[in-house]
């Protein structure tokens, strides 16, 4: 390939105002301290730093060099500007803002520590129309055995042929052991999660007991998945502060595992309050045209190493 084959093959993918007078300028100097805290600054709030359209008016030279030399500098100080419409895709990703914090969180999921507990504890505060305002304590084993705590404080130990805690995931639910063969690549996890596979990650992310990769893999799946946003800090029903995105699903189904009956959902807005710092999932709010609202307040969630 030649040198000018090279150049105007690069055009394309260097579409961003000032584009063409920095491949013409050659060798340019390395930006300042002060450019790459800029951008660093402008990236980390959320902002794309590169426009999807010029403006109109024209530009002077010295401008439009010093917009491209930012968009550069934020790249080489090891900054990442999601784009709202990427480069190659047949859909756009999430916003830039809900994109840059969605794959902070699968950061900090992928470091979270294994854990070979025995149980898997689930503390939850639910509020709708069927349950009304109810706190529930369950635990279970790798195999899905499931024990609860009664209203009388008593725990309800589980019996032969009862009911075993699984997650859905594609056209099965999988119990704790079974969910330990999830890919972590976000690509094959995301086939393996079917059809509708936005709607499907809040119900593994809110308690299912999943390696931390596969967290990660979830929170990767939400960052270029179409129409997340970043909604912002905001406080959960008990006051703790998170960062919320939101969605809207498409219509879709519920199935009891017992009788194998699907239920037909309308499409439903979901609200995700995450905690910043690890990654777990504070509460999730439902809205739903028709439908009453509902809300899950996850009180503790996480490995025990007994029941009680």
């Amino acid at each position: 390939m030649t040198d000018n084959a090279h150049i105007h093959g690069s055009i394309d993918v260097l579409a961003f105002p000032g584009a063409d007078d920095l491949i013409a300028a050659g060798r340019v100097e390395p930006p300042s301290a002060q450019v790459v805290e800029a951008a660093r600054a402008q990236v980390s709030a959320g902002a794309v730093v590169v426009p999807l359209e010029a403006p109109r008016r024209k530009q002077s030279r010295s401008r439009r060099l010093l917009v491209a030399a930012a968009a550069v500098a934020a790249i080489a100080a090891g900054a990442v500007a999601y784009p709202v419409i990427g480069v190659g895709e047949s859909k756009p990703p999430a916003s830039a803002s809900a994109a840059e914090f969605l794959n902070r969180m699968a950061a900090t999921a992928a470091g979270a520590p294994e854990t070979d507990a025995p149980y898997w504890k689930v503390h939850v505060e639910v509020d709708n129309e069927d349950d009304g305002l109810r706190q529930s304590t369950s635990w279970f084993d790798r195999e899905g055995h499931f024990w609860s705590r009664n209203p009388d404080g008593n725990i309800q130990k589980p019996f032969a042929g009862g009911k075993l805690k699984a997650w859905p995931v594609g056209d099965q639910f999988l119990t704790w052991k079974q969910l330990e063969s999830l890919p972590t690549d976000p690509d094959a996890l995301e086939k393996r999660l079917g059809d509708n596979a936005l709607g499907k990650v809040p119900a593994l992310l809110q308690d299912a007991p999943l390696a931390p990769e596969v967290r990660a893999a979830l929170f990767k799946i939400m960052a270029r998945t179409e129409g997340v946003k970043l909604i912002g800090q905001v406080e959960d029903t008990k006051g703790r502060k998170g960062t919320a995105v939101q969605f809207t699903g498409r219509p879709g189904w519920m199935e009891d595992p017992a009788t194998g009956k699907r239920t037909t959902l309308p499409a439903h807005t979901t609200r995700l309050v995450i905690d910043p710092e690890s990654g777990k999932l504070l509460e999730s709010y439902d809205t739903a045209k028709g439908m009453p609202d509902s809300r899950a307040t996850y009180l503790k969630v996480g490995p025990v190493d007994k029941i009680g």
